[in-house]
C-alpha cells in the first residue's frame, strides 16, 4: 500500500517532494493536522496545504473534522489495515 501510494504521488503530483515527505509522516502517525505537518516538515503552510489537497484528491488522506481551521487529516487505507480484525467478538449465547 505505501509503495503504491508513493508511486501515485511521484507520477501525479506537481509537488511530489512535499507530498512524499508528508506521506512519510502519515506512515508514522495516521492522524496529523496541517499545523503539525508545517512544524515537522519545515515547509510553509501554503505548500503543506497544497500537498494535502493532492493527497486528498488521490484518496490517500481524508480531512476528518469538517472544519476550516484546526483540520485533522487521516491516512484512510492505513487506518483500515490497522483496524482489520479489531471488531468485537460476538457475545456468547
Amino acid at each position: 500500500m505505501f509503495k503504491e501510494d508513493r508511486e501515485r504521488i511521484t507520477t501525479e503530483s506537481d509537488r511530489a517532494g512535499s507530498a512524499l515527505r508528508i506521506h512519510d509522516l502519515f506512515q508514522q502517525n495516521p492522524f496529523l493536522t496541517a499545523n503539525q505537518l508545517v512544524q515537522k516538515t519545515g515547509r510553509s503552510a501554503p505548500t503543506v496545504n497544497a500537498a494535502l489537497t493532492d493527497l486528498e484528491r488521490f484518496g490517500i488522506v481524508e480531512e476528518v473534522t469538517g472544519r476550516k481551521r484546526g483540520r485533522v487529516f487521516s491516512y484512510r487505507r492505513y487506518l483500515a489495515i490497522l483496524s482489520e480484525g479489531t471488531d468485537p467478538l460476538p457475545a456468547a449465547v
